[in-house]
């Protein structure tokens, strides 16, 4: 199966965000501390779990660059509602979803049936899984790694890196804490990079604070999330063993392969496209963009 193709499922003819679905989610976060978050906005919060599935095929075409996702076994670490997992599933492509939300894995595996695919979930402790070394060709934790305190990040990339086999690849993605603007929960310029004694009661007094309660956090308010620098994860990578980053850009090998992504979603027309990615081309040259913005990489675990 080719990295852009779908298989075909029952939802491919039919629209299954219908109002039940609708009632559902409001019900999920109804009474859940993300009500009182900021920037939460209901609307907003349906649809992107609308455009979820094709949203996260973007990812999965990502992947599809390095490899045949077809019977690849995937672990999806934070699944969450599912979007991601189900990407992975239509590819054929051997997909476990771990998550400490028990409701969000009920959900995930009602919009899997939906979707016409099966996914293995499990409640479990992404630090901790208990599977063998290198049950895995490619991981992905994708906005985990802030949700846990500076003592547990550590311990969960060594996970990562037992259960990935040697060769294969895992993708981590997650606020850069040498970002210029925090996206993730304030929304301010530069207010992440202060202490944590000066930021959290500043961003409480201007009503940016995340107010979840986090079960990492022995279900304590969080106030504001623990961010990695690309250069700290580096280091933490380089405790552990031989390692490759695949991209310098959002996930992509170089140009070539952006063109290639943007074209099979059909969005490079226009004139100004080929600017951006000429512009694209000489900047990648000397820069990585994961050293100043949001840190998303992909990785490969080199044998020893």
């Amino acid at each position: 199966m080719s990295a852009s193709s779908l298989a075909v499922s029952p939802a491919a003819s039919r629209n299954i965000y219908t109002d039940e679905w609708r009632v559902q989610l409001r019900d999920f976060y109804s009474g859940r501390d993300r009500e009182h978050y900021w920037a939460f906005d209901f609307t907003k919060a349906w649809a992107k779990f609308e455009r979820g599935v094709n949203q996260e095929s973007d990812m999965a075409d990502l992947v599809g660059h390095w490899m045949d996702l077809k019977n690849a076994r995937v672990l999806v670490i934070g699944s969450y509602l599912g979007s991601e997992a189900i990407a992975y599933a239509l590819r054929g492509a051997e997909v476990v979803g771990i998550d400490l939300d028990e409701r969000a894995l009920a959900l995930s595996k009602q919009l899997a049936e939906e979707y016409g695919v099966r996914l293995t979930l499990l409640s479990a402790d992404a630090s901790r899984t208990g599977f063998p070394d290198g049950s895995f060709d490619y991981i992905s934790c994708a906005q985990v790694l802030e949700h846990l305190p500076p003592e547990m990040q550590p311990r969960l990339l060594a996970e990562i890196w037992r259960v990935c086999k040697p060769g294969g690849m895992f993708w981590l993605d997650t606020p850069n804490h040498w970002a210029f603007r925090d996206h993730h929960d304030t929304g301010l310029p530069l207010i992440h990079w202060l202490p944590r004694a000066l930021k959290v009661p500043l961003a409480r007094a201007l009503g940016r604070a995340v107010p979840d309660r986090e079960p990492a956090f022995g279900s304590e308010a969080v106030y504001l999330h623990y961010y990695l620098s690309y250069f700290g994860l580096k280091r933490l990578l380089s405790g552990m063993g031989r390692f490759e980053i695949l991209s310098r850009y959002r996930g992509y090998a170089d140009i070539g392969h952006y063109c290639e992504v943007r074209q099979r979603q059909g969005r490079t027309k226009g004139a100004l496209f080929p600017i951006k990615a000429a512009a694209l081309q000489n900047v990648m040259r000397v820069w990585n963009f994961n050293w100043f913005s949001g840190i998303r990489m992909m990785v490969r675990r080199l044998p020893a």
